[in-house]
């Protein structure tokens, strides 16, 4: 994560110099006063009114260079939070499906609000504050440098006592930051229950316990950001309380010089200026640190996150899907719970295979190791001779298509949802949408093809969501296409239309895991198993 944030560092960069130019122009300002005020007093009117014009003119350059010292550090934060969360998007498609499935997604939502929030406000914010503190600490070092090495010896006294107490707060912040990145991955994985439970809330006057367990989960949130706020609120008062003493120490020796002789009047309000401007960015920074340092264990966290426990090395291409899938002695197992045992079958190119069995008798896992998203615990998985477990992923995928029972939809075009923003020929569209039984639905469309789909089909209904994922796989044109209670939200008369459509394809492989059977097409297929018992029974 820290290397992809680092694609901002130009960003940053460039921000920081422009304010370094700003600064210095502040500090060379300071020491403007200092002379206007030194001419004043002496009653030197000429120098007093150079002096004046030329401190006017680079006030007045200030404004442009401050607006557009904004502007990059705005620009630098925004394309650094961009290219951490595109970097974030690709590796958590780079996870294996099925370690992908056990976790719980509520991780990952909250990796990219939560957690993306807390680098953006602390780590991003916080290394541009550090930036700058540090620039206009050095600035206004040198500028009191100028005049009074005295009070510069004083100042990098102070600076040294408030890293101290920076660095023994580091700490403790990084291990409540984790804590607190835990307990909103919880809190949301919480929310996303209770709001998809809505119903079943309301129905049975849930609404109470609702509540006290909202209560209890947020209370603990909040009371992890107390603390850290806690923390921060020491570090930062007893920082504060050391530099006020200073301030006013660093002002009573400048007086005691200017009455001695040593400096001007001038010279006085210069050292007292710059000491607040070197100060209070060095406050900024001790504050800042730490919540930087903090980061580190959200950083940790994210990166374990998409990291894959299965990193088997899959090196040969399926180019194409020739002859057969074999399951050869195959035994998988979620953990220590068997699922399947000793499973032998065989399927040819060509044939249309039902699967059906009890709820949680393992179709679904047989399913998913056929797609590649779980390998076998034990025995092999052949397509045309070749260990499924050694064929890569894109090029599998290439070859199957899949139509599940919960289908995502974009929020586009319904010609987009259904071609998957792929090039297809009017043709071959609308011979998919025939198949699929979306003739009369597209064509009661207000603008057709080109009718937007809006909040994952919240607009259209459940039977035209699946006739639209079975447009896609006809669509597809693949060698094998699996079906997962594609039939469960169609009526029956249009579902036995699909499905024998299904069925008529030539060359092509379905197989089809159901619990949705109809005498009419059952005969059609050309084998039948049962999934049940951890075994598979051809019938």
């Amino acid at each position: 994560m820290k290397r992809a944030l680092n694609r901002g560092v130009p960003f940053l960069i460039l921000a920081l110099l422009i304010l370094s130019i700003a600064v210095s122009i502040e500090g060379y300002v300071s020491i403007k006063i200092m002379k206007i005020i030194d001419y004043g007093l002496d009653g030197n009117m000429e120098l007093f009114k150079k002096e004046s014009f030329a401190a006017f003119i680079l006030v007045g350059i200030l404004l442009p260079l401050n607006i557009l010292a904004t502007v990059t550090r705005g620009l630098y934060i925004n394309k650094s939070l961009i290219k951490a969360k595109v970097y974030y998007v690709d590796r958590l498609f780079k996870k294996n499906i099925n370690e992908f499935q056990e976790e719980n997604n509520a991780k990952y939502l909250s990796a990219l609000t939560n957690d993306m929030n807390n680098i953006e406000g602390k780590y991003l914010i916080g290394i541009y504050e550090t930036g700058a503190s540090l620039i206009r600490f050095l600035v206004s070092f040198i500028v009191i440098a100028s005049v009074s090495p005295l009070a510069l010896f004083i100042g990098l006294g102070i600076s040294c006592l408030s890293a101290i107490i920076t660095m023994l707060m580091g700490k403790p912040l990084q291990k409540h930051e984790r804590q607190r990145s835990d307990l909103f991955e919880g809190y949301t994985s919480y929310i996303r229950e209770v709001l998809g439970a809505f119903q079943i809330i309301k129905a049975n006057d849930l609404e109470d316990k609702v509540k006290d367990d909202f209560y209890n989960k947020s209370e603990g949130i909040q009371y992890k950001g107390y603390i850290i706020d806690k923390i921060y609120t020491f570090v930062s008062a007893s920082q504060q309380f050391i530099m006020m003493i200073s301030i006013f120490s660093i002002f009573l020796v400048s007086v005691y010089m200017a009455i001695k002789g040593s400096i001007t009047a001038g010279a006085v309000i210069l050292i007292i200026n710059n000491m607040e401007r070197m100060f209070f960015p060095l406050m900024s920074l001790t504050e800042t640190f730490p919540r930087i340092i903090s980061v580190k264990s959200l950083f940790e966290k994210i990166d374990e996150s998409l990291e894959n426990q299965d990193n088997y090395e899959e090196t040969l291409e399926l180019n194409d899907f020739k002859h057969s899938i074999e399951f050869k002695n195959v035994y998988f197992s979620y953990e220590d719970n068997p699922v399947l045992e000793n499973i032998d079958l065989s399927l040819k190119k060509g044939g249309k295979y039902l699967i059906v069995g009890p709820s949680g008798g393992g179709k679904s896992t047989l399913l998913k190791l056929l797609r590649k998203y779980f390998n076998p615990t034990a025995g092999e998985i052949l397509v045309d001779g070749i260990n499924l477990k050694d064929i890569k992923k894109e090029s599998y995928f290439k070859n199957i298509s899949n139509v599940e029972q919960q289908v995502f939809l974009f929020k586009d075009t319904v010609k987009n949802n259904i071609t998957l923003y792929k090039d297809y020929t009017d043709e071959e569209i609308n011979l998919a949408i025939d198949r699929a039984g979306l003739t009369d639905f597209i064509k009661g469309l207000p603008e057709g093809l080109d009718t937007m789909i809006y909040d994952n089909g919240k607009n259209i209904s459940g039977g035209e969501k699946s006739r639209i994922a079975i447009a896609r796989g006809l669509l597809a044109k693949a060698d094998i296409i699996f079906l997962d209670e594609a039939f469960a939200s169609l009526d029956a008369r249009v579902a036995r239309e699909i499905e024998k459509t299904l069925l008529s394809l030539e060359g092509v492989m379905v197989v089809n895991v159901s619990h949705v059977v109809f005498d009419e097409t059952k005969d059609k297929y050309d084998q039948v198993f049962v999934v049940k018992n951890k075994a598979v029974l051809a019938v």
